[in-house]
């Protein structure tokens, strides 16, 4: 099971190093009339994913206790599948994609010692101000990607930069930062993406706190459902507010150092109040195999797919189910449902079910009981 484990890991950071450039956001950077530094993220991504906010407290390696956001699963959120985050200082960063950087290769800068994956948690757990992000990307930079997409970070202390292939930007003092889709360090015109000018009327017209903030983020989602979550954080008192696309209804708020004091966890944007509320803790025991004909599993047998995961190949085999996936590991999962197959030796089920909307049977994954993503049939 640890290779099929290296699946969920291996690929999707593959992903989202070489495909930056399917996801948009807006991220908005602003101080308030009281000197607060206000941060907001509107996530978008792959249709059918999960997303996970991971907890990682401070110990005796790490100076600042911080967390982040992933999709797919919450292994991700500890190293190169890291979609944004912060830490306890004050300091965060997310991400927007851009145009490939024609010219730019990363290859002609500094490899980090301590390779791609490390970047990212090195920051939030060590850095704690925009100058050092800035200073550490003048000298490292990933060998493995980030040729389209563009940093935006922003700290308590009021200061916001834009790290990008096409070179560093730091926001003047005082200034809101704004960043979608254009290349800010290229000196792209945010006129050619319609969330910018909408954002910025709205920090220009309305006094800066919670409920403007609230309002572009509600005003920038994409109107096809893709936005899968919005995050804001008061920067200056570590306070955090949390919503997404399953439930828009329900708006989670927490503090950073709340989050850290519960220890080192991930939570589901399926289920975000259990950031404030406790769920019975999952004890996950062996799943007891039954008998299935094979006129049964024929149903689900085919090629399923999510661009982000790649296709998922279901046959018949005498055990079970042989899920073969997209980078060529496969194991066989037995029934223990008429829907609902599972590895034996590992938390990891797959269940089928009919989905209305697309009219075609669709397969989901769940791995440690958080569910990872959903693929559709072929026709």
């Amino acid at each position: 099971m640890k290779q099929l484990n290296n699946h969920f890991k291996i690929v999707i950071v593959l992903i989202f190093l070489m495909c930056q450039t399917a996801y948009s956001c807006t991220v908005v950077s602003v101080i308030d009339k009281y000197g607060q530094v206000w941060n907001l993220n509107n996530e978008d991504g792959p249709y059918g994913v999960a997303n996970f906010l991971n907890v990682f407290p401070k110990t005796q390696n790490i100076k600042y206790g911080y967390y982040t956001l992933s999709y797919f699963s919450p292994e991700l959120g500890k190293g190169g599948g890291i979609q944004g985050g912060m830490n306890e200082a004050g300091l965060t960063f997310d991400f927007n994609a851009i145009d490939a950087v024609k010219g730019f290769d990363p290859l002609t800068k500094k490899a980090f010692p301590e390779g791609d994956n490390a970047i990212l948690p090195h920051i939030l757990a060590n850095m704690s101000t925009v100058d050092q992000v800035v200073e550490f990307f003048s000298k490292y930079w990933f060998q493995n990607g980030f040729t389209g997409a563009q940093m935006h970070v922003a700290d308590k202390h009021g200061t916001f930069a834009m790290i990008s292939p096409s070179g560093i930007k730091v926001q003047t003092k005082g200034q809101p930062l704004i960043s979608t889709n254009f290349d800010i360090c290229g000196n792209e015109s945010g006129a050619s993406c319609w969330r910018y000018p909408i954002a910025e009327s709205t920090l220009k017209n309305d006094e800066i706190n919670l409920l403007t903030l609230m309002d572009i983020a509600l005003e920038t989602r994409q109107k096809n459902g893709s936005t899968m979550y919005t995050n804001i954080q008061n920067l200056s008192t570590g306070y955090i507010w949390l919503f997404s696309k399953h439930d828009p209804n329900v708006v989670v708020n927490t503090n950073i150092n709340d989050l850290l004091n519960k220890g080192q966890k991930s939570y589901t944007f399926s289920d975000l109040e259990s950031i404030t509320n406790s769920r019975p803790k999952r004890i996950w025991e062996k799943p007891i195999p039954i008998s299935i004909s094979d006129q049964i599993k024929n149903k689900y047998t085919g090629t399923y797919n999510n661009w982000f995961a790649g296709d998922v190949v279901v046959k018949s085999v005498k055990e079970g189910l042989e899920i073969l996936f997209a980078d060529g590991n496969k194991a066989v999962f037995q029934p223990i449902a008429e829907n609902k197959y599972a590895l034996l030796d590992a938390d990891v089920q797959i269940e089928f079910l009919f989905d209305k909307k697309s009219n075609q049977m669709a397969l989901y994954l769940y791995e440690n009981g958080y569910w990872s993503f959903k693929a559709w049939i072929k026709k």
